[in-house]
């Protein structure tokens, strides 16, 4: 593994850490990661910046702040820093969000998760509204979100990988580069050469 630069190794492992809690969220029963308590924080910022347009919006600003944060965040990092790596981190922070959001979605009938501040659970509020609380709905819409979030996940991180394959595969404008220097200095040996014969 000679040669190969301190930032692909922490990119590797990066994708290690990111992978296991793929594999984890996928396998959990109740699954949660240490970024639902980021997302928690763009969560409540997405409700505040939509209260002035309305209860429905408002309700689902919390769904919408959680997602809209990786995701605005992946589009800089592509376009503006053309950094695809860091761009599909992002990506699979929003699969992460998706399952978080699952979660949610799945407890509007139970109400058994513990919610910060107390107030009315959204999406118990929002299904009702849309006339999907029917233990069918939430199942089915929950399972979609769930599924969607985990297929975002692992495609984040094959996105990920091939950055990383990408990067080192040398480019055919560098390697013409690096061989006319050595095409050159044997020339100029050859030529040292014939001239002692």
């Amino acid at each position: 593994m000679k040669g190969i630069p301190t930032m692909t190794w922490l990119r590797a492992a990066l994708l290690a850490l990111l992978a296991c809690w793929t594999i984890r969220l996928c396998l959990a029963a109740q699954p949660s990661c240490p970024l639902d308590l980021v997302n928690l924080a763009f969560h409540e910022a997405g409700h505040l910046f939509l209260i002035p347009f309305g209860e429905t919006a408002h309700f689902l600003g919390g769904t919408l702040g959680q997602l809209a944060v990786p995701a605005g965040l992946s589009a800089y990092f592509l376009v503006k820093r053309r950094q695809p790596f860091a761009a599909a981190v992002c990506v699979w922070w929003i699969g992460q969000n998706l399952v978080n959001v699952a979660v949610y979605m799945a407890d509007a009938r139970t109400l058994q998760l513990e919610l910060v501040g107390g107030g009315e659970h959204d999406w118990n509020t929002l299904f009702y509204q849309f006339g999907l609380l029917s233990e069918e709905s939430v199942a089915r819409i929950s399972g979609l979100t769930r599924g969607t979030g985990l297929a975002v996940m692992v495609a984040g991180l094959a996105w990920a990988c091939y950055t990383i394959k990408a990067l080192r595969r040398p480019s055919p404008g560098t390697a013409a580069s690096a061989a006319a220097p050595r095409a050159a200095t044997a020339g100029y040996r050859s030529g040292r050469a014939g001239s002692t014969c």
